[in-house]
């Protein structure tokens, strides 16, 4: 093989794994060094390392690139066209994911396919989108560790269905009462539940009581983390199972794209539309 040619069939498997690292590896086809590799949906073909990729040699690129544009011949037929580089250095076709990126800016994906993208992939998305802030806070009703500390400390201290009265410390809820200048009952009943009542023993009440009153941000971090983690771990299982939603995620397709056209700069080539499905490459003086 030659040298520029090894040199296309590593810059096309490294498009194919960057594809496959963010979930747009599907309904698209690289055209270089007059082979094809191609999406396939059955992960029985593979192609150096790379899973769900066909591949097959001798091609002619033309039959993937040629489209009909809007023009028509002397007798009214209409007329296909080829807009490709002639060279065909590489040529790449889509439709699917890539094709949003690509033509409309964003980023936007099947949900039964965010656990197929890599975990550096999800990472980014993560901590550059809302999507997992608005799970977390269906799941938790908090965005962070200091909400939760919040959370915690309201349910310990101001929670509205118990009352922190204890005959152990006030002889009388009234005395209780004149102590805390007053405490509403709950609506349709003339006394709160008492806070220790909660607890399986009295001692369990003044322990958790005495932790939930010296607790920190840092002391909540690590609980936090975890449950961070779980969410993560939910929101994938429960994208899987949803095969026929949609997930877009604008806020990351900048990033995506830019990423996408740094390797063709790495190669020395620029990339040029044909048709909105189509792409062609050119030589700069780089390459």
């Amino acid at each position: 093989m030659k040298k520029e040619d090894v040199k296309m069939e590593k810059m096309t498997l490294e498009i194919i794994g960057f594809l496959q690292k963010w979930g747009l590896w599907r309904d698209t086809t690289i055209l270089a060094n007059g082979n094809r590799y191609s999406y396939s949906a059955d992960r029985n073909f593979r192609y150096m390392g790379c899973d769900n990729t066909e591949f097959e040699e001798n091609v002619k690129p033309e039959d993937y690139t040629t489209g009909l544009i809007d023009e028509r011949d002397c007798e009214g037929n209409p007329v296909w066209r080829s807009f490709s580089n002639p060279e065909h250095i590489l040529d790449i076709v889509y439709e699917g994911p890539l094709y949003m990126l690509l033509v409309c800016d964003t980023y936007e994906i099947g949900k039964s396919e965010i656990s197929e993208i890599s975990e550096e992939a999800l990472e980014y998305i993560f901590h550059h989108s809302d999507i997992l802030d608005d799970f977390l806070y269906e799941k938790y009703e908090c965005y962070d560790a200091s909400d939760l500390l919040t959370q915690i400390l309201e349910d310990r201290f101001d929670n509205p269905d118990y009352t922190l009265w204890d005959p152990l410390v006030f002889d009388t809820w009234e005395e209780y009462q004149e102590f805390v200048n007053g405490e509403s009952y709950k609506s349709g009943e003339e006394k709160l539940t008492p806070a220790y009542q909660r607890y399986g023993t009295y001692e369990e009440y003044l322990t958790d009581m005495e932790i939930s009153a010296s607790l920190s941000k840092e002391d909540i971090e690590p609980i936090w983390d975890k449950m961070v983690w779980d969410a993560k771990l939910e929101f994938i299982r429960e994208c899987a199972l949803d095969e026929s939603g949609i997930i877009s995620i604008p806020e990351v397709a900048g990033y995506i794209k830019s990423e996408f056209n740094r390797i063709f700069d790495r190669y020395g080539l620029w990339y040029d539309f044909c048709f909105s499905w189509s792409l062609t490459c050119y030589k700069n003086d780089e390459f």
